[in-house]
């Protein structure tokens, strides 16, 4: 008897399963949003110097922003490896020169490091503003300002392209 219940059971949670499958229809609800190029740029421009390619991110551009992160990373793994060889050249003398040439070279990597830490910053928020743009382009969107005030200062500033 304990044997027909469960094997009904069973059977009526199958069959509902099925047919829920079959009566449902799935729609996709995503809402699209227009991005704003200046507050991409601003994203970058702000957050984004502790993680670079925050505005690529806004804009949904994310290989673009995955690349800039990647590459701060690696800058900032040469500003450590170059303060390393600078701070400590007895311990990097092994790979040749004297402690002098060695503090030279710890200065120039940490200088490398630097200078790709700026520059990808800098290219985050030269290209978060463009991406935005791209976005609303291929998703057939237009960004317009709204105006809550009489005040035309701030309309001027967003027609404005850098």
């Amino acid at each position: 008897m304990m044997k027909r219940i469960i094997a009904i059971i069973i059977l009526i949670c199958f069959s509902t399963a099925i047919f829920a499958q079959s009566s449902e229809v799935v729609i996709d609800e995503t809402i699209l949003e227009p991005k704003d190029p200046i507050l991409a740029t601003v994203i970058a421009l702000g957050p984004g110097l502790l993680a670079h390619g925050f505005g690529q991110f806004y804009a949904e551009n994310f290989r673009m922003g995955l690349l800039l992160f990647s590459l701060e990373l690696i800058s900032l793994l040469t500003i450590g490896v170059g303060y390393l060889e600078y701070s400590n050249p007895s311990g990097f003398t092994i790979v040749g020169g004297n402690e002098g040439e060695v503090k030279h070279a710890g200065a120039i990597v940490m200088a490398i490091g630097v200078t790709g830490f700026i520059a990808t910053w800098l290219a985050d928020i030269a290209l978060a503003g463009r991406s935005a743009e791209q976005y609303n382009t291929e998703h057939n969107l237009k960004f317009k300002l709204q105006q809550e005030s009489n005040n035309l200062i701030p309309g001027l500033m967003y027609t404005y392209n850098f």
